[in-house]
């Protein structure tokens, strides 16, 4: 009587689960919750940084405003002009 040889897994090597109805849909739905919350991200981001590139825009602008205008310095003889 000869002895067939079964085809032994390489070591280490599992074979792939098969998941259950529930578990796929599980996973699809986790799938999908986290490209909503990862195209939020992206758009809260990318509106954060568009913002703030028009503040430090502004802030650059009404710096160079005070720059090119200094402000008059207020002095105190109109105190002593005073007329008698």
């Amino acid at each position: 009587m000869k002895h067939s040889l079964k085809k032994m897994p390489e070591v280490g090597v599992h074979p792939k689960r098969v998941l259950s109805p529930s578990e796929q849909k599980s996973l699809a739905t986790t799938a999908a919750a986290a490209a909503i919350i990862n195209d939020e991200t992206a758009k809260w981001e990318s509106k954060t940084a568009r913002l703030k590139a028009l503040r430090l825009a502004k802030e650059a602008e009404e710096q160079a405003e005070i720059a090119a205008n200094p402000p008059v310095a207020k002095t105190k003889s109109a105190r002593t002009a005073k007329p008698k």
